[in-house]
């Protein structure tokens, strides 16, 4: 059977690969119309990466039965994305 800490490790790693690669291409495209809705995708796109990096961080650093306080930087850390997509598709 699979522990759910591998799951964890997988799921973190995924979100964190494809995180980095919508980044990527999301500064590329900003670099190439200079658009200031592809710079605030960027920078949520980036600010998902971050957030990965600091999940799978935590993973190996954080003991498990402090993940209840990491979680609410992580949440503010949400709702500043989702904002900044709002705000790029909503009012760019």
């Amino acid at each position: 059977m699979i522990s759910i800490g591998i799951v964890y490790n997988l799921a973190f790693a995924i979100l964190t690969i494809l995180a980095f690669f919508l980044s990527l291409i999301a500064v590329l495209a900003y670099h190439r119309s200079r658009e200031r809705k592809l710079a605030i995708v960027s920078a949520a796109f980036i600010l998902f990466f971050i957030k990965g990096l600091l999940l799978t961080y935590s993973l190996f650093t954080i003991p498990k039965e402090s993940w209840s306080l990491f979680w609410i930087p992580v949440a503010i850390l949400d709702c500043v994305i989702l904002l900044l997509f709002y705000i790029s598709v909503i009012k760019g």
